[in-house]
């Protein structure tokens, strides 16, 4: 079929010069096409760098065991409060009165337990370490928490 090819030497180094030049061509194409990716990433930063630590957690699902719900009654964004005392795994008592933001749980299969990410500003989180599955706190946490002000997820509360 390009038996012309071989009996032209003319033909068939103006057909590899052009291969080359497409190659090359190509190669710029897309090394240019991966700087500019580079770039865009480079003016956007990390989410986790422009948000409060707050905001980020309460927004960004950045892993699989996180969960921006608590036994499907705190949600992430509600203001709380505790209305009944509570101990957690580090052995702080939580006293009724204590209010806060929820921003999400993670679910920690190894320790066998829950964290649940909180702040009392917006900005900065603290962490509540629950250790006991077993606890009313994961059954009945509405015997626990009274949400005062609803975050994100809006929905009708009893």
């Amino acid at each position: 079929m390009y038996s012309y090819l071989y009996d032209n030497k003319f033909l068939l180094w103006i057909t590899i010069i052009f291969m080359f030049i497409g190659m090359i061509t190509v190669t710029i194409v897309l090394y240019l096409f991966f700087l500019s990716i580079v770039k865009r990433k480079k003016e956007k930063g990390k989410l986790s760098e422009k948000h409060s630590p707050y905001d980020f957690e309460s927004s960004q699902q950045n892993v699989i065991n996180k969960s921006f719900n608590f036994q499907k009654y705190l949600y992430s964004g509600d203001y709380v409060k505790v209305i009944k005392t509570f101990k957690d795994y580090d052995g702080f008592t939580h006293p009724v009165g204590e209010k806060w933001y929820f921003a999400c749980q993670y679910f920690l299969q190894s320790e066998y337990g829950d964290v649940l990410y909180i702040s009392t500003d917006k900005i900065n989180i603290d962490t509540i370490y629950l250790e006991d599955r077993e606890d009313n706190l994961y059954a009945h946490p509405e015997e626990y928490f009274k949400i005062l002000e609803q975050g994100r997820f809006k929905r009708e509360v009893f």
